[in-house]
C-alpha cells in the first residue's frame, strides 16, 4: 500500500510571516498582561494610603461639625497636599441636631472641586448606605468591614467613604468623608520589547532546518518570551492589614480596606508559557495558510468575512470573558480566587451560590432531557419514515411547529398552562376531580417537571428532523435483503437502522446535550430556578452572580468552567464513540 501523501512544506516567506505575526502576538499579550497587573498592584497600594487618608479627614471632619471654616481649611490642604492621588476631598452631612438640638443640613457640606452631578448621586447614596453600617456595626460592637468603604464611581474611578460620628461616643452617624481616587495609568513596556518579534524570527529561520518545521517556532517563541519576561519590570505588591481599631471615639472602627496583593512575575511567567505552548505549534499551519493565499487568494476573500465575524462576535468576546473572570468587583487582579470560590462554595450550605448541588442538577436536567429528547424524535421519525403513512407531509409540518416557535414565545406559553389558579393545566385536572397542583411553588419536584415537559417540547423536533433525514438515506435493498433473510423487526432496527442512522444521529446528541446544558431561557423563563435556586443550572447561576450579585468576575469563571466541562464531554464522547465518523470507516 502507498503510503499518503505528505502536505507540501509552506515556503520561506509564508514561514516567516507566520512566525513574526505569532511573535508579536506573544508580545503584545504579555506587554498587555503586565500592564494590567502593574496598574491592579498600584491601584491597590493606593488604596492602602487612601484609606489611611480618610481616617484623618474624616476625623478632621468630626471634631470640626460646628465649625466649617476650620474643616474646610483642613480638608482642602489635605487635598492640595494630596493632588497626585485625589481628584476630590467631600464631607458629607447626614442631617441630624447637634448637641444643643440645633439641626444640621444634609448633603455635600464641603468639595474640594465641583462634583459632577452622577458622581455627587452616588457619593450621596454610598454615604446613606455606609452610614448604615457603620450604626449596625456600633450596635454591635464589631469593628465595621473595610471592604465597604471602597466604592466604584459612574466614571469608574474609585472613592474611600469614610462615616464619622455626629458625636464623640455617641452611636449616631453626623456624616462621612469622601477622598474620590486618580484613575491609574499603566506603565509603559521598554521599547525594547518590540525588537523580539525580530529576534524570534531569526532564531525561527536559524533552526528551521536542524529542529524542523514544527519545533523552531516553539523554540523561538519561548527564547522570546523569556525575554519579554526578563525586559519586563518588577510588579509592586499592595501591604495589606488586619483590624485597626480607631481611638478618641470619633470615628468606626474598622478592619483595612480590602486589597489583594497583586500577581508577580510568576503569572506573567505563566503565561507567557501557556502562550507559548499554544503559539508554537500553530505556526507551520498558517504558514500554510499564507503560502495558499498567496497562490489562489479568492477562496481566501470569501471565507474571511465570516471568519472575521467570528473573531469579533465569538473569540474576542470569549477572551475578554476569560480575562474578566481573574478579576475582582473593582478590576483588580484576582488570580484564580474566583475559581476557588466556586468551588468552595460546594462545601458551603450558607453561599449564594452553590456549584456541587448546581453541578449535579445540571447533568441531571441534561441527561433526562437528551434522552428523552431522542427517544421521542427516533419513535416519531420511525412512524413519519412509514410510507404507507397518509398525510406524512401534514405531521412533518405539525410537528416541527414546537421547534420553530421562539424558545422564550414557548417557555412562557408552558408557564400560563403551569399557572396554579388560571393555568389550563390546573383547569383539566378540576374536571378530572383532581386537586390542583401548584406546580411552580416550593415543590422541587413539580419545578422540575414543568421545566422538563417545557423542554421536551422544544427538543424533540430536532432530533424527529435528523433522524428522519438519516432514515430516508438509508437505501431500501438493504430491508429488502433483510426480510429475504427473515429479519424480525427488531433485528432490521439493529443490524441495519441503527449502525446507518449513529453517525447522523451522534453529533445531534453532542449539539442537543450543548444546548440543553446552556438552555437558559426554559430555567430563567418557566421555574426561575426556584424554589430557592434549587432548579438553577450553571448557566443561570452565573446570571445570578453577573445580574444579582454584581460579581462579574465569579459569573465569568463559571462562564469558562461550563466551556471546560462541555469541551471535555465534546472531546472524550467523540474519542470515545468516534461520532463523526461515518459508519463505513
Amino acid at each position: 500500500m502507498a503510503p499518503a501523501p505528505q502536505p507540501p512544506q509552506p515556503g520561506l516567506v509564508p514561514f516567516a510571516a507566520a512566525t513574526l505575526l505569532l511573535a508579536a502576538t506573544l508580545v503584545a499579550a504579555l506587554t498587555a498582561g503586565h500592564a494590567a497587573l502593574a496598574a491592579s498592584a498600584e491601584q491597590a497600594t493606593r488604596l492602602v494610603r487612601a484609606a489611611s487618608l480618610a481616617d484623618a479627614a474624616a476625623h478632621q471632619a468630626a471634631i470640626h461639625q460646628d465649625d466649617a471654616t476650620a474643616r474646610d481649611a483642613a480638608l482642602a490642604q489635605l487635598a492640595k497636599q494630596q493632588a497626585p492621588l485625589l481628584t476630590h476631598v467631600a464631607v458629607i452631612a447626614s442631617g441630624g441636631a447637634d448637641e444643643f438640638g440645633i439641626e444640621r443640613g444634609s448633603g455635600v457640606a464641603f468639595a474640594s472641586q465641583k462634583l459632577d452631578a452622577a458622581v455627587n448621586g452616588a457619593l450621596l447614596e454610598a454615604a446613606k448606605s455606609h452610614a448604615t453600617a457603620a450604626e449596625d456595626a456600633l450596635q454591635k460592637h464589631q469593628p465595621m468591614d473595610g471592604a465597604r468603604l471602597l466604592v466604584v464611581l459612574p466614571d469608574t474611578t474609585q472613592a474611600i467613604v469614610q462615616p464619622f460620628r455626629a458625636a464623640q461616643n455617641k452611636p449616631e452617624i453626623g456624616g462621612a468623608v469622601a477622598l474620590v481616587l486618580r484613575p491609574v495609568t499603566a506603565p509603559d513596556a521598554p521599547w525594547l520589547l518590540w525588537l523580539l518579534p525580530l529576534v524570534a524570527l531569526a532564531i525561527a529561520l536559524g533552526a528551521r532546518k536542524p529542529l524542523g518545521e514544527r519545533i523552531a517556532p516553539t523554540v523561538a517563541m519561548a527564547v522570546s518570551a523569556a525575554a519579554a519576561v526578563l525586559l519586563l519590570p518588577a510588579l509592586p505588591t499592595a501591604a495589606s492589614g488586619g483590624v485597626q481599631v480607631l481611638a478618641d471615639g470619633w470615628l468606626i472602627p474598622h478592619s483595612a480596606v480590602g486589597t489583594v496583593s497583586a500577581a508577580g512575575a510568576s503569572w506573567v511567567l505563566g503565561s507567557a508559557l501557556l502562550l507559548t505552548a499554544l503559539l508554537g505549534p500553530v505556526v507551520p499551519g498558517l504558514a500554510a495558510i499564507f503560502g495558499a493565499l498567496r497562490k489562489d487568494p479568492v477562496p481566501y476573500f470569501y471565507v474571511g468575512p465570516a471568519l472575521f465575524a467570528t473573531g469579533v462576535l465569538v473569540f474576542v468576546p470569549f477572551a475578554v470573558g476569560v480575562g474578566l473572570s481573574f478579576t475582582g468587583p473593582n478590576g483588580q487582579f484576582l488570580g484564580l480566587a474566583n475559581y476557588r470560590e466556586v468551588v468552595e462554595t460546594a462545601m458551603d450550605p450558607t453561599s449564594a451560590t452553590h456549584f456541587g448541588r448546581t453541578l449535579a442538577m445540571t447533568v441531571a436536567w441534561t441527561l433526562i432531557n437528551v434522552v428523552l429528547h431522542v427517544t421521542i424524535g427516533l419513535a416519531l421519525a420511525l412512524v413519519l419514515n412509514q410510507p404507507k403513512l397518509r398525510g406524512r407531509a401534514f405531521y412533518r409540518l405539525l410537528l416541527i411547529v414546537p421547534w420553530a416557535v421562539p424558545s422564550y414565545i414557548t417557555a412562557l406559553t408552558w408557564k400560563w398552562l403551569f399557572n396554579t389558579q388560571y393555568g389550563p393545566i390546573n383547569a383539566m385536572l378540576a374536571l378530572c376531580g383532581a386537586q390542583k397542583v401548584d406546580w411552580l411553588g416550593d415543590s422541587l419536584a413539580t419545578n422540575f417537571i414543568a421545566n422538563l415537559l417545557t423542554n421536551v417540547w422544544l427538543g424533540f423536533p430536532f432530533m424527529m428532523v435528523v433522524s428522519l433525514g438519516a432514515l430516508q438515506s438509508i437505501p431500501a435493498d438493504l430491508y429488502e435483503a433483510a426480510d429475504i433473510d427473515g429479519a424480525s423487526a427488531w433485528q432490521k432496527f439493529r443490524h441495519v437502522t441503527w449502525p446507518l442512522l449513529r453517525p447522523a444521529l451522534f453529533p445531534a446528541v453532542i449539539m442537543g446535550v450543548i444546548w440543553t446544558f446552556n438552555a437558559f431561557n426554559v430555567i430563567y423563563l418557566v421555574s426561575g430556578g426556584g424554589p430557592d435556586h434549587k432548579t438553577d443550572i450553571l448557566i443561570t447561576e452565573a446570571y445570578f452572580a453577573f445580574s444579582v450579585l454584581r460579581r462579574h468576575g465569579l459569573a465569568a469563571a463559571y462562564s469558562v468552567l461550563i466551556f471546560l466541562l462541555l469541551l471535555g464531554y465534546t472531546l472524550v464522547t467523540q474519542r470515545r464513540f468516534k461520532a463523526t465518523e461515518a459508519v463505513n470507516e
